[in-house]
């Protein structure tokens, strides 16, 4: 994935300047390969050798790129909420041991590096103790995000049943 400029930035988080990275990549890729063997004559030798040089640098300054990405992420980046503590979380809450679960949780998402799957379970414990408006920060906060969008729906879902809880509190209310 490395080798490709974008493409793992594209697959992985979801990003739409990874795409676009890696679509350029493509047909700049797709112009050598034609120039060079389907049509030699397409092209002069020189621009044959510039798109290849061209490939060649983005290759190598991808693979520095996420190297040298990847071990700033490991020096600066707190872990990723594990699936074990996911799991704590979630039976945590299943049991009705709202604060537990939410202790679990808070460390992943008050670091700038959110995790979307703990926010989203935060956000969940949040309606659940009728803390209605930190639920929509977070849950805010999560659509800002560009790894967020993945969650789209589930984020959605969270909104509408804030929504239902707050009309519910104004019925009670009456």
């Amino acid at each position: 994935m490395c080798l490709w400029p974008g493409f793992s930035a594209a697959w992985i988080s979801g990003s739409f300047r990874g795409l676009v990275l890696a679509l350029l990549f493509m047909v700049v890729l797709q112009a050598a390969w034609i120039g060079t063997f389907v049509w030699p004559a397409y092209l002069t030798t020189w621009e044959t050798h510039l798109l290849w040089w061209t490939l060649a640098v983005c290759v190598v300054g991808s693979v520095l790129y996420q190297t040298l990405y990847v071990a700033w992420l490991g020096e600066t980046n707190p872990a990723k909420c594990s699936e074990t503590i996911l799991q704590q979380a979630q039976a945590l809450y299943l049991q009705g041991n709202y604060f537990e679960a939410e202790e679990l949780l808070v460390p992943y998402v008050s670091v700038g590096q959110w995790d979307v799957e703990a926010g989203l379970w935060l956000a969940s414990i949040y309606r659940r103790t009728g803390r209605l408006e930190a639920a929509s920060v977070v849950l805010q906060t999560l659509e800002s995000l560009e790894r967020g969008e993945i969650w789209s729906m589930e984020i959605r879902q969270e909104h509408r049943k804030i929504k239902d809880s707050r009309r519910n509190k104004r019925l009670e209310s009456l």
